[in-house]
């Protein structure tokens, strides 16, 4: 007898040290991470399912907080802004991932929250020690990207019956057997057997119903956990937000002392967990106890989530400010008409690109881009409308100045046909512009980004329906940036529209561009030399210049 208890007793003091050292083994490997890899980029690869969780606190927010003004989902892909996001995440946890994420997807239209936001971020820029100590807290935390947790302070899915009272019945009938044997040695041990036995079948059968909530509430019961980890820093410039912490953890202390059984963490301890929690339905009290607290005090871990969010977020960003380097804080103006201000953007530069061509312009009303494919024309759009959604949100610009008005930025870009719901380029172009119409307003001007205008129609209406759409847009409160091959636009609209253009040259039968903007329309046409170049056929190509000499002289086209 003594043997055998001796021997499990060994068995369960191996697995603990085992457990011991793995955990010293893996906080040293983050401590290590800490000291040297801070600001440094990594190639980190996301499934869809992944990019789904990340958004899930933005999405709750988008449906829930309806006033709020985002960037909507044809801006964010026709800016490759998922990418842009991976960029700059260097987040520790699930909070501050998406955390982080909502904060690319919302514009913020205060000075004083942006500058707020920009000393949390310079703050980390500035105190290692704070930082480091900070950061290991929120290493451990780590990510979950399998769990959906916002959706508990959103109160999705919570309107249910509590079935606590039944489970902590359940678990009391094996206690009330054990004292049954001391008078019925045959009925007290057949309650025992009898009650195992249910409760192991109800254990099985309403876990499988909510399997897919423990993990979720195990890493609720963590962040809960760090979360008191950083306010025991007691770090004073996080002062507003232990304060919020504070008076968030004590309403949430009576979830604190919960826990979940898990077969998967490899050892025999867990193991046990897991036999005690069938047999007692501990991992079901606990669940209901979990879902009542979080239905209770949902606001109360809203705030922890958002807390960690805010905190993890910025030290991303300030790591992603030390790798850049050279990058610059805005000079945001609040306008309410576009013209009250000139937009400087001076050597700015496409986070995407590490040998981005910096450009610098000013802008005091629409202009029309025009040049040849390849030139640089999409390339300096997505530039200036990333830099003005990068000033918004994360106060940060890849640039030598920056000097503009707040903005609601909208694109039409990289549109495609929807062959899903049967709608041609066209139909979808024209809904993407209708769009950017029913959002102009006279309280904040919008600076849309259009390239390509109504490329989806015959040229004579492309031209005639495009000049409308584009002169309604610049004198309704719209700084209009649009890139365009129809030069005949940049003569329609030269009252409405500043002209600029990118250029190339060929030099030894090679062309080559400059990618950058120069004033005035693009008066070069080398698509046909271009043809040369390639090796078409003389005769093809000869016979192609001919035919549009011919056109821009008489303006008629020959027949064949």
């Amino acid at each position: 007898m003594w043997v055998v208890l001796g021997y499990i007793a060994a068995i369960i003091l191996v697995s603990i040290l085992i457990s011991v050292f793995s955990n010293i083994k893996s906080n040293n490997e983050i401590r290590r991470r800490i000291e040297n890899d801070w600001g440094a980029e990594f190639e980190e690869k996301y499934t869809e399912d992944d990019l789904k969780s990340t958004a899930e606190y933005f999405n709750n927010r988008k449906e829930v907080e309806k006033g709020t003004v985002f960037i909507d989902e044809i801006t964010w892909k026709d800016l490759d802004m998922d990418s842009i996001f991976k960029k700059i995440n260097n987040t520790e946890s699930s909070p501050g991932e998406q955390y982080l994420y909502n904060i690319l997807r919302e514009p913020i239209y205060d000075e004083e929250k942006l500058k707020h936001r920009d000393e949390l971020i310079k703050f980390f820029q500035n105190n290692d020690k704070e930082r480091k100590s900070i950061q290991y807290i929120l290493a451990k935390l780590g990510k979950n990207r399998a769990c959906f947790i916002t959706d508990y302070f959103y109160n999705k899915g919570n309107k249910r019956k509590s079935l606590l009272f039944y489970y902590r019945i359940l678990s009391l009938i094996p206690f009330a057997g054990v004292g049954l044997i001391f008078l019925n040695p045959y009925i007290g041990l057949a309650t025992i057997i009898l009650s195992f036995s249910y409760n192991i079948f109800v254990y099985y059968k309403e876990k499988n119903k909510i399997k897919h909530k423990f993990e979720s509430f195990m890493y609720i019961l963590k962040i809960v956990k760090y979360a008191g980890d950083i306010l025991k820093e007691d770090v004073k410039e996080f002062k507003d937000y232990n304060k919020k912490l504070k008076e968030a953890l004590k309403e949430l202390r009576s979830i604190k002392r919960l826990s979940f059984a898990s077969k998967n963490n490899g050892t025999d301890v867990g193991i046990i967990a897991e036999y005690t929690s069938m047999f007692l339905l501990t991992d079901l009290i606990n669940y209901e106890k979990m879902s009542n607290a979080l239905m209770e005090r949902n606001s109360e871990f809203k705030v922890i989530f958002e807390v960690i969010g805010v905190i993890d977020s910025c030290m991303s960003i300030a790591a992603y400010r030390r790798r850049i380097k050279n990058y610059v804080t805005p000079e945001l103006t609040k306008c309410r008409r576009k013209q009250e201000n000139v937009n400087v953007f001076k050597d700015i530069r496409h986070p995407l690109m590490e040998k981005s061509v910096p450009n610098s312009i000013e802008i005091s009303d629409s202009i029309l881009i025009t040049g040849s494919n390849a030139s640089g024309k999409s390339t300096f759009l997505k530039t200036v409308a990333i830099n003005i959604i990068l000033a918004e949100t994360i106060y940060t610009c890849l640039a030598s100045e920056f000097k503009c008005c707040y903005f609601k930025i909208y694109t039409s870009m990289a549109l495609k046909d929807d062959i899903f719901s049967n709608e041609s380029y066209y139909i979808v172009e024209t809904k993407s512009l209708k769009r950017i119409i029913d959002n102009l307003n006279e309280d904040i001007p919008t600076i849309c980004f259009v390239d390509e205008i109504l490329r989806g129609t015959n040229t004579v209406e492309r031209i005639s329906a495009s000049s409308q759409v584009l002169k309604y847009l610049t004198l309704n409160n719209c700084i209009c940036i649009a890139a365009t091959h129809d030069v005949e636009l940049t003569h329609i609209l030269e009252r409405y529209f500043e002209n600029y253009h990118f250029q190339e040259s060929i030099e030894n039968n090679e062309i080559k561009f400059d990618y950058r903007i120069h004033e005035g329309r693009a008066t070069t046409q080398n698509a046909i030399k271009l043809l040369g170049i390639l090796g078409y056929n003389d005769a093809i190509v000869k016979k192609a210049q001919d035919k549009a000499n011919k056109f821009l002289t008489e303006g008629i086209w020959e027949a064949e």
